[in-house]
C-alpha cells in the first residue's frame, strides 16, 4: 500500500482512539481494557497491511481477535494481556540487542 493509505489508515485509528477516550467517559470501567485491546489488534492488522509485519506477530494477532470477539472475564483478559505484554518484550529485546540500545 501507498503512503497514502497508510496516512488514511492511521488517521482512522486515531479516531478510534479518540472516539474510545471520549466514550469511556459513559461507559463502564471495565470497556477500558477491552478498547486498548481493540485498537492495538486494530494496528497489528494495519501493520500487517502495510507490509509492517514479522511473523511473531501472527499468534499475538490470533490472541487479541480471539479476544476482542470473545467473552472473557476481567480476570482472564487480565491474564492474556500478562502473556501478551511477555511476548512483546521478549520482542522489542530481540529487536533491539545488538544495536547499542539501552533501556
Amino acid at each position: 500500500m501507498s503512503d497514502q493509505g497508510l496516512k488514511r489508515d492511521l488517521t482512522l485509528l486515531v479516531g478510534y482512539l479518540l472516539t474510545s477516550a471520549h466514550g469511556l467517559y459513559g461507559e463502564p470501567p471495565d470497556y477500558g481494557p477491552f478498547r486498548l485491546l481493540d485498537a492495538a489488534g486494530r494496528l497489528l492488522h494495519l501493520m500487517r497491511a502495510h507490509g509492517l509485519w514479522n511473523p511473531e506477530m501472527d499468534a499475538w494477532v490470533e490472541v487479541i481477535d480471539r479476544e476482542r470477539f470473545g467473552n472473557s472475564t476481567d480476570e482472564e483478559l487480565r491474564a492474556v494481556l500478562d502473556d501478551l505484554i511477555l511476548a512483546w518484550v521478549d520482542a522489542v529485546k530481540s529487536s533491539t540487542s545488538g544495536q547499542g540500545e539501552t533501556r
